[in-house]
């Protein structure tokens, strides 16, 4: 497969980037995502979340994101955001959520990083009535904060919508996008303005769901709000 031809039409997903606040990338299903399924399913045993193992940097490597991606957002970060940080300011991690798990669900947030990139890698089918972790989310929910003052208060004020019934009264008065990621896009969106969640992995599905969330270029002081979290999050 000719990865370059994966990025060939990357300069005009960045502009709808910016104007949607979101972007779908190519289909992934060229890659044998079973098999990297099962790879990274290996390494993170229980969890539901492991920074950057070793098969998930092998499958970042090679769809060549340090090549075709991180530049371009990097510049956009610096010439749009006022970015100031290093290009190595990211943040990788695996999410596993297996049928039934109750506490991954409807945890609405914001990110601290500019942008966020969802890649699936398994997405499990339905069995019986239910949902399978659809991700829920909002475009421009929020201005951009424009400190880490603002970001926590911001952060803190929209936990309220952090339940079922919080998205529903959400919804009402917002555009909500949802996607399935059946088609295997990855999705790209602006992180710190984007309130998004999941719906739950039901108890029917017929296994796991597997997604790589890559993260890029946190504003905030290292131990603000977003480091925090992770550093909790990785103890």
């Amino acid at each position: 497969m000719n990865i370059e031809h994966y990025w060939h039409d990357i300069d005009s997903r960045l502009e709808q980037l910016l104007e949607k606040g979101f972007v779908k990338l190519p289909s992934l299903s060229m890659f044998d995502l079973d098999f990297l399924a099962n790879s990274i399913s290996d390494e993170m045993g229980s969890l539901t979340f492991k920074e950057l193992g070793s098969a998930h940097k092998n499958f970042l490597d090679s769809l060549s994101v340090d090549k075709y991606l991180n530049p371009k957002l990097i510049k956009i970060a610096q010439d749009v955001f006022n970015f100031k940080g290093d290009i190595s300011n990211q943040y990788h991690v695996a999410r596993k959520v297996e049928p039934g798990n109750s506490k991954e669900m409807f945890r609405a947030h914001f990110d601290s990083h500019l942008f966020t990139m969802v890649l699936p890698i398994k997405i499990p089918e339905i069995t019986e009535e239910g949902t399978t972790g659809d991700l829920i989310y909002f475009p421009y929910a929020r201005k951009a904060p424009s400190n880490e003052i603002s970001n926590f208060i911001g952060k803190a004020y929209y936990k309220k919508y952090a339940s079922k019934e919080g998205m529903e009264k959400f919804s009402s008065h917002s555009q909500k996008k949802v996607d399935n990621f059946r088609d295997y896009e990855p999705l790209l969106f602006i992180g710190n303005t984007t309130l998004h969640t999941n719906y739950p992995v039901s108890l029917g599905c017929s296994s796991y769901r597997l997604t790589l969330l890559a993260h890029f270029f946190d504003p905030s002081p290292k131990y603000g709000v977003g480091g925090l979290l992770r550093l909790i999050r990785n103890r």
